[in-house]
């Protein structure tokens, strides 16, 4: 019965699954499988019924981001960057909020996809915004027009 127990939980450990194991009469195990579709009831050697329950995982809610942050992306050589939702062609002033620098950037393409990140620039404007290092930074955006 321990080694059953130090086995569930090691494959629990395992599979990222909380699994809880109980032993108990056939008639609990019964009732308790056919209230819960999570349930599965299991025999052991000994005949005795074991009910294993999964524990599903809460989910954590999404919350708002304190600032926005700009990411970069390798292989461009031009002022260029990738936002969600503007309109190719558009020119984008960025400032960095840690030291002041700034750089105008012309949107072509979509991204990024990574929460509270509002733009992805290229190599060459993370170098001008001083980013480099960190590879992300909080910024400002000024939308300037086509």
């Amino acid at each position: 019965m321990t080694q059953r127990r130090i086995l569930f939980a090691l494959l629990s450990t395992v599979a990222g699954i909380s699994l809880t194991a109980s032993s108990f009469n056939y008639q609990q195990a019964q009732a308790a499988s056919s209230q819960n579709r999570e349930s599965n009831v299991a025999e052991i050697e000994n005949n005795q019924p074991l009910l294993i329950t999964r524990r599903r995982k809460k989910r954590r809610k999404a919350g708002k981001c304190s600032s926005q942050i700009a990411s970069y992306y390798g292989s461009k050589t031009q002022l260029t960057a990738a936002h969600k939702t503007l309109p190719f062609g558009t020119r984008v002033k960025v400032t960095n909020k840690r030291n002041g620098r700034s750089v105008i950037v012309r949107i072509n393409d979509r991204g990024p996809f990574i929460r509270c990140r509002v733009i992805d620039v290229s190599r060459k404007a993370a170098k001008a915004l001083g980013m480099i290092s960190s590879g992300i930074a909080p910024v400002t955006l000024q939308v300037l027009g086509k």
